[in-house]
């Protein structure tokens, strides 16, 4: 089956997969920048290669876009420890490539690049020129002729924060499950998040797949991350004051769509001496046209509501809805919220909704599109599925109104993180026996 894999994916797939970005390349901005910047990819390679230490070993850690180098962000802090690595950061997105900050405290080299369209030809360059000891995969974006190459040079292959749904249309239908199964394979070593994804994966995969848990890098990160926010401020006393806070987080517009009518009722049904509410909205696309398109439906259909981005903060007159304009800041805004939504419920699939829950607050979304995460805050009950305007109206008065059901959900909610300590740990302590292992063979 891998070899029928490996031919209709060079003769089928790559081809039409080719020609489908290069069309709509002329529609999306996002798939043409990262189309155009990648035909300087390997001078601009070459040229960064020439600042690592070649007395240290060289690791890919490919991430698909900025949420995946967020969760990879632990591992290669952890790594970093131990001064024996020069590390390329490999993505698929733009949006990863560039807005992926490393932090200061970072010693060994690092840099990054996109990583190239999976042709042979492609990956036979990329990896000869970096020549890694180990490749680490984050949670999917997985290359078939990639993991081939690897395979085929004895480079350890790495997968983590791994998850299996059976529900999920990539393990739900034959075809894809067969596939998902073949680029399984050829890892070296898959560590989950849970014990049954490991139980699960353990009966499609090949038995010489070593499997382990070690958690979920994703949940260690923003411990991490709330631990270094708690001495930034990005909005003053002044401005929360003593109101009640909604964050909402990377929304669609289905998702205004449900939210802007009951935030509204809400203000506008505010009874005398109960708390305001003010509103902090983060959408998942910040451009022009998005924050435009929703300042421009405030105007015109909400009376209750009175907007403000967040780039021009330092004039708030009392405003009840803070549009954020830029990227980065959801994480540390989660702080001053007492209740979340998390958006992509109606539409792809729901966000990271383990953010806020990391802040010990309640988190809503949509009911659609629900994420293992999502099922997961809800069986704790830390999370709540809203199938519309009524039900996000009832749950979010509800939680508004009821101080003490606030702190036994978001307790519930960050309950989840408690089993995701030391995950990085794991994860370092894993690549680096496989990597001593096979040196030891080697010798």
């Amino acid at each position: 089956m891998k070899k029928i894999w490996f031919l209709t994916y060079n003769i089928l797939f790559l081809p039409i997969f080719w020609i489908v970005i290069n069309f709509f390349s002329f529609f999306n901005k996002k798939i043409r920048k990262g189309i155009l910047e990648r035909r300087n990819l390997f001078e601009s390679l070459d040229i960064a290669l020439k600042s690592f230490d070649k007395d240290r070993d060289n690791i890919i850690i490919h991430c698909s876009s900025l949420g995946e180098f967020e969760q990879a962000k632990p591992v290669f802090e952890e790594l970093d420890k131990t001064d024996r690595f020069n590390f390329v950061i490999s993505f698929f997105s733009p949006s990863g490539f560039h807005h992926a900050k490393f932090d200061s405290n970072i010693k060994s080299p690092i840099i990054k690049t996109y990583l190239p369209f999976d042709s042979m030809p492609n990956v036979n360059r990329f990896i000869s020129a970096i020549n890694p000891k180990a490749v680490i995969f984050i949670k999917y974006d997985l290359w078939l002729n990639l993991l081939n190459k690897l395979k085929s040079e004895g480079i350890f292959r790495l997968l983590i924060n791994a998850t299996y749904n059976e529900k999920s249309f990539k393990w739900k239908f034959f075809i894809s499950r067969s596939y998902r199964k073949t680029v399984h394979d050829y890892f070296n070593v898959i560590s989950t998040s849970e014990e049954d994804d490991k139980i699960e994966l353990e009966k499609v995969l090949s038995p010489k797949v070593k499997i382990v848990v070690s958690g979920d890098t994703k949940l260690e990160r923003i411990e991490k991350a709330k631990e270094s926010s708690k001495n930034r401020t990005l909005l003053n006393g002044s401005i929360i004051g003593n109101k009640k806070v909604l964050v909402v987080g990377s929304s669609w517009d289905s998702d205004m769509d449900i939210l802007l009518p009951v935030i509204d009722k809400i203000n506008c049904n505010k009874k005398s001496g109960e708390k305001a509410l003010i509103s902090i909205i983060a959408p998942h696309e910040p451009n022009e046209h998005t924050l435009l398109g929703i300042e421009e439906k405030i105007k015109d259909e909400y009376n209750n509501l009175r907007v403000i981005r967040y780039s021009n903060i330092e004039k708030f007159k009392n405003e009840n809805l803070i549009l954020i304009d830029s990227i980065g800041l959801l994480l540390i805004l989660y702080k001053y919220a007492d209740i979340a939504y998390v958006g992509g419920g109606w539409r792809s699939g729901i966000h990271n909704v383990m953010e806020p829950a990391g802040y010990g607050i309640p988190v809503l979304f949509g009911n659609e599109k629900l994420t293992e995460d999502a099922e997961l805050l809800i069986e704790t009950g830390g999370g709540v599925a809203v199938g519309d305007k009524r039900s996000l109206y009832r749950n979010l008065l509800h939680l508004l109104t009821d101080m003490d059901e606030r702190i036994r959900m978001g307790a519930r909610s960050q309950s989840v993180f408690l089993n995701n300590q030391g995950t990085s740990k794991k994860i370092s302590r894993l690549l680096m026996q496989n990597i001593n292992r096979e040196r030891e063979i080697s010798v």
